[in-house]
């Protein structure tokens, strides 16, 4: 018995350890649209390596190379415990095109004349570049790191991404920044262009030429040797040789000559020699949005029921109701959102108004039942599947592991549009009231398992969107008194993608944690 464990372990063990190369024929550009994670190395050979993946499933990871373009994509279901990791060797590089929830980082610096990045999703990026010309143009809520030196810098940016290229030593830099952009560059000669919305631009290097137009809260800002100022959104530091001013939003410390006033909110603190005075005045309203919610997660039926269980011969006579799969256990069914920016556009004072604001949101739905999920699990559905119905996801009892966690989770970006009601003038002591709906994009869809293995425990992430709709559109209420707030939420939009799972329509329960 002990041999056919060691013969077992050594199979298993070289599975994992295999790598699948690959030699390409020549390309120079890059597409990738699933959750991989690429490394860059700039070589004289075109060859890519996988690794992280059982062999039976390389094929589920394709290479294909059209016009001159390389499409690394997954295709079905793969299961991977240490992550898939994709080592790309290239001799010329002359663009990049990443959607979802791709990782790329460079190896080694990658020379060249130009080069385009384009992107969307919650993309991760840390490149190392030594260009002629650089142009990036992204938008979702991506995170890009950059290193190096370029002539001439594009940048396009928009939604909640992060371009952190203070260290990425450009000469010339045109900016399009959008949304809720943050953006750190470097200019040595020039930099122009716009910021919009509630972006931010961050200029190192002190160039001669600064021409960039802003609008809404957005702000450019850069060093003056001696006199500084910095603004970040609605907070900034101001020094000269006299005065010194330090604010951070309705927050401000200002010191002149024997006198420092300081600003915290509605609390004013003067301080002249050696007396002191304290001024305060009532909030009239609070933030009901921005803060910190904390939910229970479940589904209604197309019936709006919560019993999601149903006749055992279903899966035979009418398999497009069968949801049992998707039971869950609500004790382990949660949300978090961060909802962190808010706008009030009052219509009657501080009594009646519009909300609107970005958040983001991370669903865990525990599933009930012993399952593992199939995106293509069409042929238990249809009695003809073809390349149009074989996507739809289905739930497969597990014979092989016995899970102590299987759980469907998304992440989403939400914009809301509510009505608002507050019937005091003091917020501490006033009733509020908000209803609307709330857009939401689906960022990213994955299962989470856990199970034991010959007494090893393993984890293993499954990233395939699973049919979700990419878009959402919910209904939503909050309520309460003062700093309590309690809310619901319902989604309008199913689950799935029509004809792609069964129909059900999430909702949340919940309270606020921390409001900002």
């Amino acid at each position: 018995m002990k041999r056919v464990f060691t013969i077992i372990s050594i199979l298993v063990a070289g599975s994992l350890a295999a790598q699948d190369t690959r030699n390409l024929e020549t390309f120079d550009r890059l597409k990738t649209s699933s959750a991989l994670e690429i490394e860059l190395t700039q070589a004289d050979i075109n060859q890519v390596t996988i690794t992280g993946v059982n062999p039976e499933d390389y094929e589920k990871i394709r290479t294909e190379i059209k016009d001159g373009e390389l499409n690394i994509f997954t295709k079905g279901t793969i299961r991977s415990n240490e992550g898939i990791k994709i080592a790309l060797q290239f001799v010329n590089l002359s663009s990049i095109s990443c959607s979802g929830a791709s990782e790329i980082k460079t190896m080694n610096p990658i020379n060249g004349n130009t080069l385009t990045i384009t992107g969307s999703g919650a993309s991760d990026m840390d490149l190392d570049l030594n260009l002629q010309e650089l142009t990036v143009d992204f938008s979702g809520a991506s995170d890009i790191k950059l290193r190096g030196s370029t002539d001439q810098f594009n940048l396009t940016l928009s939604g909640a991404s992060s371009m952190r290229a203070g260290e990425f030593q450009a000469r010339e830099v045109i900016v399009d920044v959008s949304g809720a952009a943050d953006v750190k560059v470097f200019a040595s000669e020039s930099i122009s262009g716009k910021a919009t919305g509630a972006s931010s631009i961050n200029v190192k290097g002190d160039p001669a030429i600064k021409n960039i137009n802003n609008s809404g809260a957005a702000s450019a800002n850069f060093g003056h040797g001696d006199n500084i100022n910095v603004t970040v959104g609605k907070k900034h530091i101001d020094i000269d040789d006299e005065e010194v001013n330090v604010g951070t939003g309705k927050h401000k410390v200002s010191v002149h000559e024997d006198t420092t006033t300081v600003s915290w909110g509605n609390t004013r603190l003067i301080i002249i020699d050696d007396s002191v005075y304290v001024e305060k005045k009532k909030r009239k309203r609070k933030n009901h949005w921005a803060g910190v919610d904390l939910g229970i997660n479940g589904f209604f039926d197309a019936n709006g029921s919560l019993d999601l269980s149903n006749p055992s011969n279903y899966e035979l006579t009418r398999p497009q109701l069968v949801t049992q799969f998707m039971e869950l256990n609500y004790q382990k069914s949660w949300t978090v959102s961060v909802n962190f920016m808010e706008f009030f556009i009052p219509i009657k004072e501080h009594h009646f108004g519009l909300v609107t604001g970005l958040g983001t949101e991370w669903n865990n739905y525990e599933l009930k039942h012993n399952v593992y999920l199939n995106p293509e699990g069409g042929s238990h559905v249809f009695t003809e599947v073809d390349e149009y119905n074989k996507n739809y996801t289905w739930g497969e009892i597990d014979t092989v592991f016995n899970y102590s966690k299987n759980r469907f989770k998304t992440w989403f970006i939400n914009a809301p549009l509510l009505l608002e009601v507050n019937t005091g003038d003091d917020a501490d002591r006033s009733f509020h009231l908000s209803a609307g709906a709330i857009l939401g994009y689906n960022l990213q869809t994955k299962m989470k398992y856990k199970y034991n293995d010959n007494g090893d425990e393993k984890k293993y992430k499954d990233k395939d969107d699973f049919n979700t709709n990419p878009f959402r559109v919910s209904l939503t209420a909050r309520a309460g008194y003062g700093w309590f707030n309690v809310f619901a939420t319902y989604s309008l939009t199913p689950l799935f993608e029509n004809g792609k799972g069964p129909k059900l329509y999430p909702f949340t329960v919940g309270v606020t944690l921390l409001g900002f």
